[in-house]
């Protein structure tokens, strides 16, 4: 009977190709005839990171296993710990990324593999954040998260927005740009669209 001679990884960016490995359930010295693709490619798409994964066979002792890996779109921090979210609110890994918004929060967040539903106030940051607009979300660079009711977000060039629940999202979205548009180049350092109808602005 054949056996495996050769177990390789394609796609990795965050991952080692030995965690793949591992995960797939493949070694080298297995029975080919045992070999089940769907089955491995499952075991690799546990891995928090791995969005999907496809087995090819290049022959009949090689294994060669495809994945493409989630991508993250911000951070979320607490004293030191910091874990990297994905678009739909999965955790990924643990780490940090320069080129990403960071959630600041006042617990701990969840670890890899869990859901930011998890965690109330990384919960609502993650669907404000999914809500913005685009040019609004291209402008944060971080959001302040210590609990459901006090999210602020951190703009690059311009005031804080205190925008609080993930309630009324478009209201709030759209009376933001519209003060943000008012308040350029004035000395606004928050803005505060809670209350969408009713906008108020600070000055420090």
């Amino acid at each position: 009977h054949a056996r495996v001679r050769a177990v390789t990884v394609v796609g990795t960016v965050r991952l080692d190709d030995a965690t793949v490995v591992e995960a797939s359930g493949v070694a080298p010295g297995d029975m080919t005839a045992w070999l089940w693709p769907p089955r491995i490619a499952a075991d690799v798409e546990a891995l928090p990171l791995v969005a999907r994964a496809e087995v090819r066979r290049p022959s009949l002792t090689e294994v060669e296993v495809r994945l493409e890996e989630r991508r993250a779109v911000y951070a979320a921090t607490y004293r030191g710990t910091s874990v990297l979210v994905d678009r739909t609110g999965l955790v990924i890994d643990v780490g940090a990324d320069a080129d990403l918004p960071t959630v600041l929060l006042a617990t701990a967040p969840p670890g890899p593999g869990a859901l930011v539903a998890a965690h109330p106030a990384l919960a609502n940051a993650h669907r404000v954040w999914s809500g913005l607009s685009g040019p609004l979300r291209s402008r944060v660079v971080g959001l302040r998260a210590p609990d459901e009711d006090g999210l602020a977000l951190e703009l690059a060039d311009g005031p804080d927005i205190l925008f609080g629940r993930a309630e009324q999202l478009e209201e709030k979205v759209r009376a933001a740009g519209a003060v943000l548009a008012d308040v350029a180049d004035s000395p606004v350092t928050l803005i505060d669209v809670r209350v969408p109808d009713l906008p108020v602005v600070r000055i420090d």
